[in-house]
């Protein structure tokens, strides 16, 4: 959130900070989507060559914590965005040069 008595400078610094966190979350999300889909797909495939009910047990077992850990690898992401947002994206900023 901007706060209305910053400086033009300020807020300018701001709102390019508020711009990378939504464009880097938009990422983390759009990361999420994307490999629950390919896990579904991968699923479905090997699904349908697995030749028992025991290797498809296996299967789905497996997928389930690649899906779960993984999507608890970018929620872990999310939070330390989130939680170091002013820090990150003011480095960023400074490297940007003029």
């Amino acid at each position: 959130m901007i706060s209305t008595d910053a400086s033009p400078a300020d807020r300018a610094r701001l709102a390019a900070m508020e711009r990378m966190y939504r464009s880097d979350m938009a990422l983390v999300g759009g990361f999420f989507s994307a490999m629950w889909a390919v896990l579904a797909y991968v699923l479905l495939q090997v699904w349908n060559i697995a030749p028992d009910g025991a290797t498809r047990g296996i299967v789905v077992t497996t997928a389930l914590l690649v899906g779960i850990f993984a999507s608890g690898a970018l929620l872990a992401v999310a939070i330390h965005l989130r939680k170091r947002r002013e820090h990150l994206y003011r480095e960023d900023l400074e490297n940007a040069g003029p």
